[in-house]
């Protein structure tokens, strides 16, 4: 390199997202100017478009390059604009900086930016409260993709047991009917759950026979025969459904029963994976299953009802319509001092 050259200065990346040749200036609340091109906000945000219709239609004066104040921070509008240009898109691990995006979108009509932000929100993951701030989120911008596939988590939070402190300030957003929708929510579901254990305990009780199913049958036909006029209980088999209905295998009732148990402390949770579950149904019974071994060959056989109860959905609209449209039976207790509402 030849030393009467002069060594080039480097110059430093900007701070925010600029262009030289931008024909509008838009200038932030912590007075950051940002050179953005009209067409591309224009195309972007009809909000703007309109602005600067009005700023034609009202100057007098020779053109200048027109600045524009907003009351959102740098930050905010800078990942704004990352999102509206083809250029490398925002970091947007914060939520509280997508709820600031989200503010900026809604309130300048940009449609596009509020589409992506939606699509990001549905390719995370959340824990609870961050579930239901993005629950918030979706009820507020009406995301109804994003609604229901938070509803999960939201359904199963205890309200009452959250500090004031970690409450998001979104929250507000839902009412008071949407808690009470969600609670409804969540115990038909447990109705769904329940109904289908009982379905499949009952099918499986009666297309094999284990030994506590064919001594609850021998019991049934003693009952029957030793009863007062019993010559007619010579007439039935074990194949008789009316006779011997709601005769159930004693480990997969156990089992089911503990599941219930687990779910009614958790919805969310996998029961039917639960191999502690299935120990303990075996622990408290003497047998051991129908066909096969209960605990070697029981998650084999719930192949099927697993994917039953993953297709249950968690949000049940139509019902909770139809309830709203129906008087409560008298054993329907409407008042609120009512223990456990």
């Amino acid at each position: 390199m030849d030393p009467t050259q002069p060594i080039a200065t480097p110059i430093p990346p900007a701070s925010h997202l600029s262009y030289h040749d931008g024909d509008l200036t838009v200038r932030t609340s912590d007075k950051k100017d940002f050179k953005v091109h009209k067409i591309v906000m224009a195309l972007a945000s009809p909000v703007f478009r309109d602005m600067q219709s009005l700023n034609h239609a009202t100057s007098s004066t020779p053109p200048q390059l027109p600045i524009v104040d907003i009351s959102e921070s740098s930050k905010t509008f800078d990942a704004v604009l990352r999102l509206i240009y083809p250029v490398p898109p925002p970091s947007l691990t914060s939520l509280n900086l997508v709820a600031d995006i989200l503010v900026v979108a809604d309130k300048y009509l940009m449609t596009s930016v509020l589409r992506q932000l939606a699509d990001h929100l549905l390719s995370r993951s959340f824990e609870k409260l961050d579930a239901l701030r993005a629950h918030c989120f979706a009820k507020r911008y009406s995301f109804p993709r994003l609604l229901k596939a938070t509803m999960k988590e939201v359904i199963c939070i205890d309200i009452t047991k959250i500090h004031p402190a970690a409450l998001p300030k979104e929250a507000n957003v839902l009412t008071l009917q949407d808690w009470h929708k969600y609670k409804i929510f969540k115990e038909i579901r447990f109705r769904k759950i329940t109904k289908l254990f009982a379905a499949f305990a009952m099918t499986m009780s009666s297309t094999s026979q284990c030994a506590c199913v064919r001594q609850q049958t021998r019991q049934r036909l003693n009952d029957l025969i030793g009863e007062p006029d019993s010559e007619w209980a010579d007439e039935y088999d074990s194949s008789d459904n009316e006779v011997f209905e709601n005769i159930q295998c004693f480990v997969w009732e156990e089992f089911f029963k503990l599941c219930r148990e687990k779910l009614k402390k958790d919805l969310k949770a996998n029961v039917l994976d639960d191999f502690s579950l299935r120990m303990e149904a075996d622990d408290l019974c003497d047998c051991r299953g129908i066909d096969d071994e209960f605990l070697r060959d029981s998650s084999k056989q719930m192949v099927k009802l697993k994917l039953d109860l993953d297709a249950l959905p968690w949000s049940y609209e139509e019902e909770y319509a139809k309830f709203q449209t129906k008087n409560p039976k008298s054993s329907w207790h409407t008042s609120l001092a009512i223990q456990g509402w």
